[in-house]
């Protein structure tokens, strides 16, 4: 009996100890295939995603302003829902395609570079704003809503709790002089 319990702990623990290595392997990108040049076919797993593709494009954007954020950078080439492509994505995997598939292979970073340096001076997302300058300044060239610019503050957005406080304030002050005057009135 003492065996089997032995076994069973044995098993259960080897059982839990693959559920985590499976966990460990998940990525939160898609699988996106690949059709090559020469006609072959290749899955970028999400993996590959994470560990090596979105990693290089960081490093060889010149003023990348995401790196404190690490969870932004993932929507680089994916869409808010992280199943597919965004139109930058989409440019970019049509750059890579340009390749063969024994290029990417022998360099895979060489193909990256040239699909980055080919996607650079395209409006992916037609904002007005190319790729490049877009990465740059850390907007998605993917998503039309996002752009150089479009998270700064304007005035109001910056000052409304004070200028709220500011109104209430001098409203207090006007109604107490109003009724004031009013109590003022009826002792005369």
């Amino acid at each position: 009996m003492r065996k089997l319990l032995i076994a069973l702990l044995i098993s259960l623990v080897l059982i839990a100890s693959l559920g985590v290595v499976r966990a460990a392997e998940e990525s939160p990108y898609p699988t996106i295939t690949v059709i090559f040049s020469d006609g072959k076919v290749y899955d970028i797993t999400g993996k590959m995603w994470g560990s090596t593709i979105i990693p290089y494009i960081e490093g060889r954007i010149e003023d990348y302003k995401w790196q404190e954020d690490g969870d932004r950078a993932k929507y680089i080439f994916f869409d808010k829902s992280l199943k597919g492509l965004n139109p930058y994505g989409i440019d970019f995997i049509t750059a890579v395609e340009k390749a063969t598939y024994d290029e990417f292979q022998n360099n895979v970073f060489a193909v990256l570079s040239m699909a980055l340096n080919s996607t650079n001076n395209m409006d992916s997302d037609g904002d007005g704003y190319i790729n490049i300058v877009e990465l740059n300044n850390g907007t998605y060239p993917g998503d039309p809503n996002s752009y150089p610019g479009s998270s700064e503050k304007g005035f109001w957005e910056e000052n409304e709790g004070y200028i709220i406080l500011g109104v209430l304030i001098a409203s207090i002050f006007v109604l107490y002089f109003v009724f004031n005057k009013e109590s003022e009135k009826e002792r005369v």
